[in-house]
């Protein structure tokens, strides 16, 4: 087969070179490599933005249930709630609360040996 193509050069007039032609298949083999390396690489980009783009998303459904927990414990710490469920378990309110003064003995003089 080599023989068929050396002969359909040498007809067109074309002047084969060994040389060159290796040159030749070199460049257009390195350009191969360079576009597959290429195409590796925008597919690698392309794969990690969808990752990336999925893990936002997943970010923002955790932040929405985030507000809506913090909303929820607002509304369970309120003091109307609060007092709802006071009632409901059985406690009262008061009337006004009266402090009484209680005097308190001095550690120090406790602490003497009879």
């Amino acid at each position: 087969m080599a023989r068929w193509v050396e002969q359909a050069v040498r007809r067109r007039g074309w002047n084969l070179n060994p040389r060159a032609a290796l040159s030749g298949l070199a460049l257009v083999g390195a350009l191969a490599l360079l576009a597959a390396f290429y195409l590796a690489l925008s597919s690698k980009t392309a794969v990690l933005g969808r990752h990336l783009q999925e893990l936002e998303a997943q970010r923002a459904a955790i932040v929405r249930e985030n507000a809506h927990l913090r909303d929820a414990i607002g509304r369970a710490a309120s003091a109307q709630e609060m007092q709802r469920r006071a009632l409901a378990a059985g406690f009262v309110t008061t009337g006004t609360v009266v402090f009484v003064p209680v005097a308190l003995p001095d550690p120090a003089v406790e602490a003497s040996p009879p």
